[in-house]
Formats: structure tokens, C-alpha cells, sequence
């Protein structure tokens, strides 16, 4: 019984943990220059966690992602 709480509390630790290691971004949302038409540009930043918002067929991003989201989608 024992055991099976330790391990219990050992998961719960980690997977709190992992979930506050999670960095929000709040930064300006900027123009990246990437058009969504024949791009794959939005699937990138979804694998990547990137937010992102599309005005005009053109990318959003917050400021504070750039440097990140120039080298998952370059």
C-alpha cells in the first residue's frame, strides 16, 4: 500500500512539474511575413506550441516566439 501511494505521489509531482515548465507567451502579436496560402507554416507552429493568428491570410505571432518560430519553421 505503501508503494502504490509513493508512486501515486511521484506521478502527480512530475506531471505538475512538467505543466508548470510551460512557458506563456504574451508578447505583441506581429506580422511574421509568412502568407497562409501554400504554406505549411501553421502546422509547424502547432507542433512547435506556438500561438498564432491569421488576419489577412497573413501570420500573427507573439513577439516574444520570433527567434523560436524562425527556427522550428525555417
Amino acid at each position: 500500500m505503501k508503494r502504490v501511494l509513493v508512486l501515486i505521489l511521484c506521478c502527480s509531482l512530475l506531471f505538475t512539474t512538467l505543466s508548470a515548465c510551460q512557458k506563456e507567451y504574451n508578447g505583441e502579436y506581429i506580422e511574421w511575413g509568412e502568407n497562409t496560402t501554400n504554406s505549411n507554416a501553421t502546422e509547424l507552429l502547432e507542433d512547435h506550441n506556438i500561438p498564432y493568428e491569421i488576419r489577412d491570410g497573413m501570420i500573427y505571432i507573439p513577439e516574444d516566439t520570433f527567434d523560436k518560430a524562425i527556427y522550428c519553421c525555417s
